[in-house]
């Protein structure tokens, strides 16, 4: 998985490309523990070029999820494909998250 970041005025603009999965999800989990989100107002999650998720990448997009609404911040999903978005409505993290379908 490749993962890209961007801070945009308060908005950090995550990219994500390949498979966020058991083996992948820790890579993403680094990258969010290595930004201080004392500053950033919004997180985007832009899964344009995602092309699976697994229960372990779920589990950090929570994860990040519950650490921005402690600090006020925001949550978007962005450019998320049917396959990625039918996974997040079975899990019922649709009814909480922001999400931009693709």
């Amino acid at each position: 998985m490749q993962i890209t970041t961007n801070i945009s005025n308060q908005n950090l603009i995550i990219s994500l490309s390949g498979r966020l999965d058991t083996i992948t999800s820790p890579q993403l989990e680094e990258e969010i523990n290595r930004n201080s989100f004392d500053e950033i107002e919004t997180v985007t999650l832009n899964m344009r070029e995602l092309e699976y998720i697994s229960s372990a990448g779920l589990r950090v997009i929570l994860m990040l999820y519950k650490k921005l609404t402690s600090v006020k911040g925001n949550l978007r999903l962005v450019n998320v494909n049917d396959m990625i978005m039918e996974i997040f409505t079975m899990t019922g993290m649709d009814s909480f998250l922001e999400i931009d379908k693709a």
